[in-house]
């Protein structure tokens, strides 16, 4: 296998397994939109999981959403119904909040699909919500097996959960040498290789993350410049602010988000695999949408010590009603604990205008004059 020594390296390297599996037999595409569905469930049944990031074209969703929706959101329903999407088999989807419902009613009405299923996520941790919650799972399975003629053993479970907890601990260690300055990639391209898994099979993406950490690895020591600061919020696709950070001489210490850090914790097997996922995506870094504010409070400020991270950038999706709610707590609460925070309200993968620039470019001087 070639060494990867440059972004454009990384990109020809993860073609060349493009290439290996384009004649592939391919089993049902089942596309989704959020981390809390244990997409173990669908690589288990021999299926493919498609994570939906689809461009902000929403002229047709405009119609039937209401402007002042969650640009996501539109996004989605846009793409669907100019049958971006017909390529698919079936799409799954979650009540992380209320557009989420209105998305699932919109799809299923002008963009029907012969395969279309609404999970029900607790917002709470509890043993009752995760019980709960392993029945929507099993629900889930039968309703794939069903309907894709496919079956689902527990042996196919646990197979797949051990390939899963593999991504999450190369992406934890790819994290960790990051975080120490180890190798040439900025932070922006950790996160071009984490947008891999959704494009190979586990197997193969495994494969590159793990020739990717290498080469990340072997480079020298990466100098410190700029203040360091860590970035939370809303789902961030692409890289668009986390480059704006960099151009202006800011370092990136950690991004909590679900494309990133939100995906490294581990899922134990403990009870059936259908419990363990019950309990493992419930009870990982919790986003807006769960009733655990304080414990991503706790989570930041360890995250921030522990990276040394200066402040705090705060982004929110216009009219992304769980972190806009989110914020002002969570802001007072860190403030409290001396670390300045900046809010940025973005376009659903819009290009940052001037003023955001000059937003946070001032956020960055005041944290370099901080010291």
């Amino acid at each position: 296998m070639a060494r990867i020594t440059t972004k454009t390296e990384i990109d020809r390297f993860s073609k060349e397994y493009d290439e290996r599996v384009a004649n592939l037999p391919k089993k049902g595409k089942l596309g989704y939109t959020c981390t809390y569905l244990p997409i173990e469930i669908l690589e288990a049944a021999g299926l493919t999981p498609i994570r939906i990031t689809p461009e902000p074209i929403s002229e047709k969703a405009d119609a039937f959403l209401d402007p002042n929706f969650c640009p996501y959101v539109r996004a989605c329903l846009g793409k669907a119904m100019a049958g971006g999407y017909n390529h698919l088999d079936g799409i799954i989807l979650t009540n992380t909040c209320d557009g989420m419902r209105r998305l699932f009613d919109a799809w299923a009405y002008y963009a029907p699909t012969s395969f279309i299923f609404f999970l029900d996520v607790p917002r709470k941790t509890d043993q009752q919500s995760v019980r709960y919650f392993q029945r929507q799972l099993e629900h889930l399975a039968d309703k794939l097996e069903e309907h894709f003629k496919v079956g689902l053993s527990k042996e196919a479970l646990i197979y797949a959960i051990g390939e899963a907890n593999r991504t999450r601990k190369l992406y934890a260690t790819l994290i960790s040498q990051w975080t120490s300055g180890v190798g040439f990639l900025s932070y922006s391209e950790v996160l071009d290789i984490f947008q891999k898994e959704y494009e190979v099979p586990r197997e193969v993406f495994n494969c590159i993350l793990q020739e990717a950490l290498e080469a990340a690895g072997s480079g020298s020591q990466r100098g410190h410049s700029g203040a360091p600061v860590f970035i939370t919020g809303s789902i961030l696709d692409g890289d668009s602010i986390i480059n704006l950070v960099e151009e202006v001489g800011g370092r990136i210490a950690g991004v909590d988000c679900c494309l990133a850090e939100r995906k490294v914790q581990q899922v134990p097997l403990e009870g059936t695999p259908i419990q363990a996922l019950s309990r493992s995506y419930l009870n990982k870094l919790p986003c807006a949408r769960m009733m655990e504010t304080e414990r991503r409070i706790s989570y930041l400020v360890s995250r921030m010590e522990e990276t040394e991270a200066k402040g705090l950038i705060y982004v929110a999706l216009k009219f992304c009603d769980p972190y806009l709610y989110e914020f002002p707590y969570l802001k007072e609460e860190l403030e409290a604990r001396g670390i300045p925070v900046l809010f940025l309200e973005a376009e659903y993968r819009g290009r940052p205008g001037g003023g955001m620039r000059t937003r946070v470019q001032a956020f960055m001087e005041m944290l370099q004059r901080r010291g």
